[in-house]
């Protein structure tokens, strides 16, 4: 099971303890057929990294002209519900931490899955709850510094500032399938709308 701590943002590994008795297996996620399997990353040199400044979306670009992205899954633009965000690592974070949310690099994807993690999600409004919550996440390694970076998706309600409910979502790779660019005819003289 891996376990990734909201405060640290990291994955680690907790073998099941021999003294306790084995629990019942975890209901599976509900990504069972979305997206597209995380192996098809493995061996791709990512060339540039971008995180939107208007959608939990994490779009990767590839030195051979393809496109992916990590997503939430049941997300929809229209209608956002409760406010979702990508979190990630540090490393990752740093990494895109600029005035355009972006980052050039020139990293092979070594290994790429998706885990389960669990973190405790918190409800404070007329008594505070707290419980575990399972919800997956993508881990990928680089050739160039064999770290493991991990993306997964929070839900937050804010009341006056505080933060009054904090959930977890799962995430999914797909593929961005851009169309190509018409060209445009240039016609001289014709009126422009600047409404």
């Amino acid at each position: 099971m891996f376990v990734s701590s909201p405060d640290q943002g990291t994955a680690l590994c907790t073998p099941p303890s021999p003294s306790k008795p084995r629990r019942r297996r975890p209901v599976p996620l509900r990504l069972q057929g979305i997206g597209v399997d995380p192996s098809l990353l493995v061996g791709k040199v990512l060339r540039r990294l971008s995180r939107s400044s208007k959608h939990p979306t994490l779009t990767l670009d590839f030195s051979d002209n393809t496109t992916f992205q990590i997503l939430v899954d049941g997300y929809d633009p229209v209608h956002r519900g409760l406010p979702k965000e990508l979190e990630m690592d540090s490393s990752l974070e740093q990494l895109l931490n600029t005035p355009t949310k972006q980052a050039l690099v020139e990293w092979t994807i070594e290994d790429c899955a998706l885990i389960t993690l669990t973190d405790k999600a918190f409800e404070s409004r007329e008594r505070e709850q707290r419980w575990d919550q399972n919800h997956s996440g993508v881990a990928f390694r680089f050739s160039e510094d064999r770290m493991w970076h991990c993306v997964w998706a929070t839900l937050t309600d804010h009341d006056d500032g505080t933060c009054v409910f904090r959930s977890y979502d799962d995430v999914y790779i797909d593929q961005l399938h851009r169309s190509p660019r018409k060209r445009r005819a240039h016609v001289p003289d014709s009126p422009i709308d600047l409404r």
